[in-house]
């Protein structure tokens, strides 16, 4: 397992009376995307100004390659790219222009400039761009062009605040087809409230919720144990007589199942390992019946709403 970049202790930070983030704590690997995923309000931004030195926390602490932040803030912010929600660009500036003046304010050495910038216009797919003036670009190209500006150091660790809002369908995908390519190689984390984000980007989650962690695992563990649907011209007590080995969890009733009726009756069967295979081999082997099997998925939104109800 790879070494920890970045781990979070016990942090908190309020706002008068309201506790915007509660006592939360975890760490994130490279090359792994860890996404923040959480309703509107729910502490998502103010953790990420609080990871990155631009808020100071009530109490807790933020370690990088083992640093302590506030012990060596400078140093530990010239490896950090952060892009909020929304990034600062210069309309009056060419695309040329704004990324020479990203790289001589994150101190990149005057004999690199050239290099970051041709390799970040490379990356981020701006060529066609490059002596555009920033008003003329589309949404999706400003993004792209404000996450060059957040790359142009050559960053150790990529934050990036719902950076996909407002895009079209087309510019969301790039978009996350880029940050896919960047975190083969970084430590990146990303907030977001769209969940289909993190199913398509993301290796990690952490879900927040009125400022507390309510989840923190891989995105496939956050599915839980494999369960097949299956229906069958049998009852429970029967079916689980041919399921006893060590790799069957359980098997339950599901009731209400539109292909259920006096004769066939649905059942979900859980499996300690991803091998939905081992199902239809028992069910064969046992000589049943079968009118339907699949694999049984809850949804992230099913999830998600369970673990940020109030």
């Amino acid at each position: 397992m790879k070494e920890i970049m970045l781990k979070v202790e016990n942090l908190s930070r309020s706002f008068g009376e309201k506790k915007a983030v509660d006592n939360i704590s975890f760490s994130v690997r490279p090359g792994v995307i860890t996404g923040l995923l959480g309703p509107n309000g729910a502490g998502k931004t103010t953790t990420m100004r609080l990871i990155t030195g631009y808020l100071e926390p009530s109490s807790g602490f933020v370690y990088f390659g083992g640093n302590l932040l506030s012990d060596d803030m400078n140093a530990i912010q010239k490896k950090l790219g952060y892009l909020p929600e929304s990034a600062p660009l210069y309309p009056e500036m060419k695309v040329s222009e704004y990324l020479e003046y990203m790289a001589a304010i994150r101190a990149v050495p005057k004999e690199k400039r050239k290099g970051q910038i041709e390799e970040m216009v490379s990356v981020c797919e701006l060529e066609s761009k490059i002596d555009s003036p920033v008003s003329f670009l589309s949404k999706g190209f400003k993004q792209r062009l404000a996450l060059a500006g957040t790359l142009v150091h050559d960053p150790e660790v990529i934050i990036l605040d719902e950076p996909t809002t407002g895009l079209d369908p087309n510019q969301i995908s790039q978009i996350r087809n880029l940050i896919k390519k960047l975190g083969k190689s970084k430590t990146l984390i990303l907030s977001t409230h769209i969940l289909k984000e993190v199913e398509d980007v993301c290796d990690e989650v952490i879900i927040i919720n009125n400022g507390k962690i309510v989840a923190n695992s891989s995105v496939k563990s956050l599915y839980g144990e494999t369960k097949v649907l299956v229906t069958v011209n049998t009852g429970i007590d029967n079916l689980r007589k041919h399921f006893t080995g060590d790799e069957f969890i359980d098997i339950e009733f599901y009731s209400g199942y539109e292909h259920s009726d006096d004769t066939y009756k649905s059942f979900l069967i859980s499996l300690k390992d991803d091998k939905p295979e081992l199902v239809f081999y028992q069910l064969s082997k046992a000589n049943f019946m079968v009118k339907e099997i699949r694999l049984f998925k809850r949804s992230l939104e099913s999830i998600f709403s369970d673990l940020t109800r109030n």
